[in-house]
């Protein structure tokens, strides 16, 4: 398997990633930054289990993909974005959802390239 199809595989476990984070917050909406802060560190624990599995990438280039996806994802997010991604959760789906996809996939090659990551 290559880098680039592992880390394709990294982006949509970071998507799954995204609800799986509030599982402690139940709460309708509690404040969107402290939302924001447990879905980057969930985000990035996961993001980093999974590329290490990746072939031929460092730890550096796995914590510099993980760092940028993290953060990207997080700044391309709306207020609005993350509690939907949160009623979703509580709802039981913790997939991507279709609307996030493309931008999650435009996030996820960014940093490939800024990790330096070929494919």
């Amino acid at each position: 398997m290559t880098s680039k199809a592992v880390l394709t595989g990294v982006a949509i476990i970071v998507g799954g990633v995204i609800g799986f984070g509030y599982t402690l917050l139940k709460s309708s909406h509690p404040d969107v930054a402290i939302l924001r802060k447990n879905m980057a560190g969930r985000m990035m624990e996961q993001c980093v289990k999974a590329a290490r599995a990746a072939p031929g990438i460092s730890e550096s280039q796995v914590q510099a993909y993980c760092g940028c996806n993290t953060t990207k994802l997080n700044a391309a997010l709306s207020d609005d974005e993350v509690k939907h991604l949160v009623d979703l959760e509580h709802q039981g789906q913790t997939g991507v959802p279709p609307e996030l996809a493309p931008k999650l996939d435009l996030i996820s090659n960014a940093c490939r390239k800024e990790a330096q990551i070929p494919g």
